[in-house]
């Protein structure tokens, strides 16, 4: 199974008006090749979360947040099959990041914070 790379930018743009609303920058990373295993992503940043979303051609994907207010790192991995697993990953992250809703799954830790 190959994963279509090409799908995450497309369903980025889907959710434009959800990463505004959270005052989320956004860089969608180009395809790279990665030694025979191409890989893309996302990576969204404000002033409250940092957000990578990792996807390799084989259908793996990684979703690695952290909350800066608290340092609260939630991670999860994936297996993608389609496009419909795609959006179940972006809407998991949205429920995340508005509604503070873990993914069922995820690795959830604090981060140790920076010394006062």
């Amino acid at each position: 199974m190959v994963f279509p790379l090409e799908e995450l930018e497309p369903a980025v743009r889907e959710r434009a008006s959800t990463w505004a609303a959270l005052e989320l920058r956004q860089n969608v990373r180009p395809v790279h090749p990665n030694h025979g295993k191409p890989v893309t992503g996302v990576e969204f940043e404000s002033s409250i979360w940092l957000v990578e979303v990792t996807i390799w051609s084989s259908g793996e994907a990684d979703v690695s947040t952290v909350r800066l207010t608290d340092d609260r790192v939630v991670n999860k991995h994936y297996e993608l099959a389609d496009r419909s697993g795609l959006d179940r990953l972006l809407d998991e992250l949205v429920q995340l990041l508005v509604e503070d809703e873990l993914p069922p799954t995820a690795f959830v830790f604090q981060w140790p914070g920076t010394p006062s």
